[in-house]
């Protein structure tokens, strides 16, 4: 090795990777060998992080590593497709192509996972707005006129007495409570990265919520069938398109399954019909598309439609959301502001009924 500089397995993020598997692909389609395709990109990156590592992947390649085998030695978290198409373009002398493709895959994953934190960030900014506009009314407006309230012998109205009843505890509770809403939620998270059981639990649980579990299902899915048919068509089987769908799913619940299904696919079980026997968990687009291209034997080709159909329905769906979303939030808004707004105003109300007597 060139340096002692330790290595930042994480350094290449997924946008990286995507930019890596672009510009390489297109430096060797221009018949500049890998050596100096590699170089060419350690000048041109500006992480010193990342040209540590493209440097050791460089001295790797010039004693005859190859670069899929470099990646694995150097134990970067590179995306599992985009290392199994580096090393099946390689042993087929089509590393160009294979990064094509690595990147087209990568790059709609990107776009997806866009998407969908786009879609949630004018809610989340409107709630963060909401809750905040609330606190300062009931920790700093509400109290001004709680002196005054106590000194007349008035009924006060029912949501004023919600307003200081709450008042009253985030006083006396609130950064205890705080703490202790923290401390479980940080405790949970560490049981279920740790604790196998708890954290099958969760992902079960997730991909059971009403309404959601059937768009959950589909974006896990989507990615899953892109690299289906890139791993088909690049001349892989069904057991190598399991064991990447097991390895590069999230998903625990769908871990097992891919890993079950991969077992029957041994014992001679068609892939679609293993999919029926867990059709609770695909859905059944899915698993008649892969029906009929079994049957035609151009299962790569359905699971690319499958996918393109997937990719629609998420399209679709983030587009119904930021439409409806909105006067939803403005209701919330409305009516959380607008009830500790009334609990100020109408003892103001009360008050000067009650002095005009």
């Amino acid at each position: 090795m060139k340096n002692n500089i330790k290595i930042n397995t994480k350094a290449f993020k997924l946008n990286d990777q995507i930019f890596f598997a672009q510009r390489l692909s297109l430096l060797l389609n221009s018949g500049i060998s890998i050596v100096e395709s590699l170089s060419i990109m350690k000048n041109m990156d500006s992480s010193s992080k990342r040209k540590n590592i493209y440097e050791h992947i460089i001295t790797h390649i010039e004693h005859g590593v190859s670069l899929s085998k470099s990646i694995k030695t150097l134990g970067l978290s590179f995306n599992s497709l985009l290392v199994s198409l580096i090393q099946n373009g390689e042993n087929g002398g089509h590393l160009s192509d294979a990064l094509v493709q690595a990147h087209i895959f990568l790059e709609k994953k990107n776009d997806m996972r866009n998407k969908m934190i786009s879609s949630l960030i004018y809610p989340a900014f409107i709630v963060i707005a909401t809750l905040s506009m609330t606190l300062f009314l009931i920790l700093y407006i509400f109290p001004k006129i709680i002196p005054l309230l106590t000194s007349l012998n008035i009924q006060l109205p029912l949501i004023t007495r919600i307003v200081q009843g709450f008042y009253y505890f985030i006083i006396s509770y609130g950064v205890f409570s705080f703490f202790i809403t923290v401390s479980v939620l940080g405790i949970a998270v560490i049981a279920v990265k740790k604790n196998k059981k708890a954290e099958y639990f969760f992902h079960k649980l997730i991909i059971s919520i009403p309404i959601l579990k059937v768009y959950i299902k589909i974006y896990l899915l989507s990615s899953v069938c892109r690299m289906g048919e890139m791993l088909l068509s690049s001349g892989r089987g069904i057991p190598d398109m399991l064991a990447f769908s097991k390895e590069s799913i999230k998903n625990t619940v769908y871990k097992k399954v891919f890993h079950d299904i991969s077992l029957e696919s041994m014992r001679g079980i068609s892939f679609s019909l293993a999919l029926e026997k867990h059709k609770i968990l695909f859905p059944q687009l899915l698993i008649n598309l892969c029906a009929l291209g079994e049957r035609t034997g151009n299962l790569a080709l359905m699971l690319g439609h499958c996918s393109k159909i997937f990719e629609q329905d998420m399209d679709n769906v983030l587009k119904r959301f930021s439409s409806l979303i909105e006067p939803v939030l403005m209701v919330f808004m409305g009516l959380i502001v607008g009830s500790v707004a009334l609990s100020i105003i109408l003892p103001v109300y009360e008050i000067t009924n009650h002095l005009s007597r």
